[in-house]
């Protein structure tokens, strides 16, 4: 069974919610930010030789600034396209947002 197939068990039962993210922490494979409705936390659970989770306190106001940080050259010409990170970028913003405890 998937990492994916396992969350989205436990997703349907209520006990958590999560987004898959691109790698951030440096990792090889996937990653998923999770919040457990239990324990009112957030977590990174990622793959490298074996599955490994880290739990996080998320600094919004960092992850706000990497957002406008990204929509200041969305509108920029060149070769680096920034419309695919601003959106994934959101996705997380949006999900802390909806979460955010404290």
């Amino acid at each position: 069974m998937s990492i994916k197939n396992y969350l989205e068990k436990y997703k349907r039962q209520g006990r958590i919610d999560f987004i898959q993210v691109p790698l951030d922490w440096g990792r090889s494979y996937n990653e998923f930010i999770i919040f457990s409705l239990e324990h009112k936390k957030f977590s990174r659970v990622f793959f490298d030789n074996k599955y490994r989770e880290d739990t996080f306190t998320p600094d919004i106001k960092k992850w706000k600034c990497e957002l406008e940080e990204l929509a200041k050259g969305l509108n920029d010409l060149g070769i680096y396209n920034t419309r695919q990170e601003h959106k994934e970028k959101q996705l997380e913003v949006d999900f802390i947002e909806k979460y955010n405890c404290g």
